[in-house]
């Protein structure tokens, strides 16, 4: 049987797999290798419980044994590999999601042998400052076999150089997953939801200091409550700077895990997230997104009215007023979420492998 190792290491990205993993168990020799970049006792055993994820094959330490990106890489670059050598594990493919520091391991891989399949290849922000951004690019530019959500990635893709007959149009992984546990039901749509945990607007306490103003002011305005969502990083510019003094209509929520965010945004009267996940999960939600950022690497979601760009640093009241416009005016509609794909994507990328492994 034909064997394929996935390395995985964010809760975002077992969500996406999660459906992979299922179908990888019951048609190849899968090797699930979590690599802990993401590792919380408590939200790992809810995300894999609800998920229905089984129990990985190997658990790594990158997120207990390193401190930032250069560390993460070098601890992951060395036990992967050794891990693989150890085992005598010897893969047809591995296979990654993403754009995760998780991601970067691929290129080692590929300068000792092996092949690389990736899925969610193409997407480009073009945005250099996102760490993302670079790690999608490498992992791209070594993966023999790209599995791409869209037609614009292929596009991209060829334009740098990658052959056609490597990159394959499969849809976006997390249609299928939304499905399964779409929420139900009467909306509340009495609260703003609020996502914030990006390179861009963390990296200085001003930046986010000014999301926060906006945040506010947009309560302030539509008379609604922010939930903002906790993230270690931010609650640590929180706690360092107090920079919630004064907000009046900012409540930290959370943790949460899948299940219970997902009802937490398909309640919502609207979004503002700077996360590429929620620029896909709330059109199938039905809910509106305002992203504050210059740029995204998701452009069918504004083509087509499922999300707008408010920016990282313009005047707070244009972020207010703008945000406040388009929640007012959203619709949404089948042909509004066309570009996420059919939902059987999981389906498509084993039936490839099992041809390119035939």
């Amino acid at each position: 049987m034909k064997k394929i190792v996935t390395i995985t290491g964010i809760r975002p990205d077992f969500i996406r797999m999660s459906k992979v993993f299922e179908k990888l168990d019951q048609n190849f020799e899968h090797v699930m290798i979590h690599t802990g970049q993401h590792y919380d006792d408590e939200l790992s055993e809810i995300f894999f419980k609800q998920l229905k994820i089984r129990k990985p094959d190997y658990i790594l330490d990158t997120g207990k044994n390193s401190s930032n990106h250069y560390e993460q890489l070098s601890y992951l670059t060395k036990e992967v590999i050794y891990l693989l050598k150890r085992k005598k594990i010897k893969p047809d493919y591995i296979l990654f999601l993403g754009d995760s520091n998780s991601v970067m391991v691929s290129a080692p891989l590929f300068k000792e042998g092996y092949k690389i399949a990736h899925i969610e290849g193409g997407m480009r922000s073009y945005d250099r400052r996102m760490p993302e951004e670079v790690n999608r690019v490498i992992c791209d530019y070594v993966s023999d076999l790209i599995f791409v959500y869209t037609p614009l990635y292929k596009e991209r893709l060829i334009k740098e150089n990658k052959s056609p007959n490597q990159i394959y149009v499969v849809g976006n992984t997390i249609v299928e997953v939304v499905k399964e546990y779409m929420p139900k039901g009467q909306r509340t749509r009495n609260y703003i939801v609020a996502d914030i945990h990006r390179n861009e607007n963390l990296k200085d306490p001003k930046q986010y200091s000014h999301i926060l103003q906006y945040l506010d002011l947009l309560g302030a305005k539509t008379g609604l409550e922010i939930r903002l969502v906790k993230f270690n990083r931010a609650l640590r510019l929180i706690e360092n700077y107090n920079l919630l003094k004064g907000k009046r209509y900012i409540n930290l929520v959370g943790p949460y895990g899948f299940i219970d965010y997902l009802n937490l945004q398909y309640n919502a009267y609207g979004v503002v997230s700077d996360s590429g996940t929620s620029q896909e999960e709330c059109p199938l939600l039905g809910v509106p997104v305002a992203v504050p950022r210059n740029f995204t690497e998701r452009p069918e979601s504004l083509e087509n009215g499922n999300s707008i760009l408010v920016g990282e640093s313009e005047p707070i009241n244009k972020m207010v007023n703008k945000t406040i416009k388009f929640f007012e005016s959203y619709s949404i509609s089948k042909e509004k979420i066309k570009w996420l794909g059919d939902g059987k994507t999981s389906e498509k990328i084993i039936n490839i492998l099992k041809r390119k492994l035939s």
